[in-house]
């Protein structure tokens, strides 16, 4: 179960005769999963008050100028105040959205790069998200001298050192690029690119992403408060985050929620959450939904239609550039 911001579920489109039940299963905000049909702005899926706030971090940025000097949402913005209002289990548990495309070879890209052997690489020059397997291709194009030294979409040089690859993510933020949001987020968390940890800053960066759209930022702010080492952990805020990002398509959030209900003792609901996982074509969810199905959980015509669905998921993204970038350490 998660609830919607107290912010949200006070507006008098609560109040009378409206149930939660088909408030949600219409038209609902990509960023808290509030609102209604008349509060949607169609251009951007958001709520009118998410909606504000990305508006207020674009003022903030042509005002400062610098990304590091802006500090527009509290790092708990969206997880505060929740009044119990239950999201219905018919969005919760509906078939995920399409995934996207790798720019280059238009193949399907999992959310959750990596877990299912698919990297992806963020291009800060144009804000574009290309797959491992266009990668490793590229790179042996540019070792063998048949290419230049250059992004593979917008022919611009490759960034040269971390430094270069910040100040590009900072310009592409102030295009309210979510994924660069995201990016010095994760830097700030992970320590990387020569940046000091900062986890206050980190979950800042991550809750503007969000305000963006970014299915990654929630899943990120739900791994750190289900993880517990570099902020207190939070179980109800991790649920949230992770309810978020699985209602989007982020595989490894579907399959977090699945944890979680094991957690609760709720297996049937946890399978049922690895199974839609699992149909996606991510692994471990498969592999769970197995042991379900040897336990018990889960009846031998649910566990042949997942697999049936993992297997044709897989051979949507697979390609023999992919495979041959799997063997690349």
């Amino acid at each position: 179960m998660f609830y919607i911001p107290s912010f949200i579920a006070n507006r008098s489109i609560f109040k009378g005769n409206t149930t939660m039940s088909s408030l949600c299963d219409t038209l609902a905000c990509v960023v808290c999963g509030g609102g209604n049909g008349d509060e949607i702005l169609s251009s951007t899926k958001r709520c009118t008050s998410c909606a504000q706030k990305v508006r207020n971090i674009e003022n903030k940025l042509n005002e400062f100028g610098d990304a590091d000097d802006i500090d527009t949402t509290d790092i708990d913005t969206l997880s505060d105040g929740f009044s119990r209002i239950v999201i219905s289990d018919n969005r919760l548990f509906r078939e995920p959205p399409p995934k996207e495309d790798c720019s280059i070879c238009m193949l399907p890209i999992p959310f959750s790069s990596g877990d299912t052997m698919i990297k992806t690489e963020y291009k800060p020059c144009c804000g574009k998200m290309i797959c491992q397997g266009c990668m490793v291709a590229s790179d042996e194009e540019m070792a063998k001298g048949n290419l230049k030294m250059l992004c593979e979409m917008c022919r611009v040089p490759i960034p040269s050192n971390e430094e270069e690859y910040i100040k590009r993510v900072k310009k592409r933020m102030k295009l309210m690029d979510s994924q660069a949001f995201c990016m010095l987020g994760s830097a700030y968390a992970n320590e990387t690119w020569g940046l000091p940890q900062d986890i206050d800053r980190a979950l800042e960066l991550y809750n503007q992403a969000l305000l963006l759209g970014s299915n990654t930022a929630q899943f990120n702010l739900a791994h750190e408060y289900f993880k517990g080492e570099l902020v207190e952990r939070d179980i109800d805020k991790a649920t949230l985050h992770y309810t978020l990002a699985a209602i989007g398509g982020h595989e490894r959030a579907r399959d977090g929620l699945g944890i979680i209900e094991v957690m609760k003792g709720n297996m049937d609901l946890a399978q049922k959450h690895w199974m839609i996982a699992a149909r996606s074509g991510y692994e471990l969810s498969l592999q769970k939904v197995g042991e379900g199905y040897k336990d018990g959980f889960v009846t031998k015509e649910e566990y042949a239609t997942t697999l049936r669905a993992y297997q044709v998921s897989v051979v949507e993204m697979r390609s023999v550039q992919r495979e041959r970038a799997r063997t690349i350490p």
